[in-house]
């Protein structure tokens, strides 16, 4: 691939948050010799946001070259494939359609990228832009809106953290076509339409880590994340922990392939009466009055991600433990020696 950056847009009916991603994306700072172009997929919207798009584009006078193509097949994975084989540049940034670079976001990443060629994935801070006042319990859960810091200092995050939010996260393309050469697929049913969430990109991060890549964070990669004040409700935050409970269950295969599990822990009965365990610890008095505690309740969230892992071990069944075997099998998969693991 040639030196250069691919900036994919995934978007689904975006038409009304593209007018402010695309200026911030067209007004970067960035070297003239860094060759770079714009990638828009529209996945399959039920808006004008190819449209818009097309207009905004030429209305802010674009510097780079750009191509809006349209994937039918609904699920961000699928887009982002999309992206990733229509790009022409070795550092593919996925950057959101309500994420606002820092004038200098492509620049900073490239230089750290064409310095460490190592690194498969990369990521930055974030900050909440908002429409209006943020509830107090906002500050106490803003990761699970990918806002903050993703490590304590910047560096190598690999066998730490291991994970980088899809948000402005920047990707070698060569560690991806090998991971799709070498036959991964994901076992994520990914973000379709209007659902909160999938966890495909810390998938992604998982798959680049086992395939003998470096997670690197730096906090000198700063955007701007815009929340709508629909996303700051107390019930979307719950919806969004019940999401996050049930991409517990789909990692698992990723997160244990170092360990030497007994047959019986890789089977999905074992694990859902465990978690049936930990749910009475919660109180059957608290279990009950459930949907009536109050607001900012952490525990509200814990019995939330709680519930959605039950519920996809129950979805999931017999492929639970298929899958932990398919990722410990996989080709894509580096063999590591044990100084190379630094938990």
């Amino acid at each position: 691939m040639k030196s250069g950056i691919s900036v994919v847009i995934c978007c689904y009916n975006s038409a009304g948050l593209l007018p402010r991603t695309l200026k911030f994306i067209c007004e970067q700072k960035i070297n003239a010799a860094v060759n770079w172009e714009i990638i828009i997929i529209d996945n399959n919207s039920s808006d004008k946001t190819s449209e818009t798009a097309e207009q905004l584009l030429k209305e802010y006078k674009c510097p780079v070259a750009y191509k809006i193509l349209t994937q039918r097949k609904q699920g961000l994975s699928s887009a982002r494939k999309m992206g990733l084989d229509n790009s022409q540049y070795e550092y593919i940034l996925f950057c959101d359609d309500d994420n606002w670079l820092d004038d200098k976001y492509l620049e900073t990443g490239f230089q750290i990228l064409e310095e460490n060629i190592k690194i498969g994935a990369l990521g930055g801070q974030s900050v909440a832009e908002t429409e209006g006042s943020i509830p107090t319990w906002f500050f106490e859960n803003k990761q699970n809106y990918s806002i903050g810091k993703q490590a304590k200092e910047s560096g190598d995050i690999t066998w730490s953290n291991g994970v980088l939010w899809g948000a402005g996260m920047f990707v070698r393309s060569t560690a991806l076509n090998q991971l799709y050469i070498n036959g991964f697929k994901s076992l994520l049913t990914d973000r379709k339409g209007s659902q909160l969430s999938s966890g495909g990109d810390t998938e992604l991060c998982f798959a680049i880590r086992l395939a003998g890549w470096v997670i690197w964070y730096d906090e000198r990669l700063i955007l701007k994340h815009f929340l709508p004040d629909e996303r700051l409700k107390w019930l979307y935050l719950r919806k969004l922990s019940r999401g996050f409970g049930a991409q517990k269950a789909d990692f698992d295969p990723y997160l244990n392939i170092f360990e030497e599990l007994p047959s019986y822990k890789q089977k999905w009965q074992y694990q859902s009466l465990k978690l049936i365990r930990k749910i009475r610890g919660y109180g059957i008095k608290k279990l009950i009055n459930f949907n009536n505690l109050s607001e900012g309740d952490p525990e509200v969230l814990r019995i939330e991600k709680s519930l959605g892992r039950l519920e996809e071990l129950l979805k999931i069944r017999g492929l639970y433990s298929r899958r932990i075997k398919s990722i410990r099998n996989a080709k894509w998969r580096k063999v590591f020696s044990p100084g190379e693991i630094y938990f």
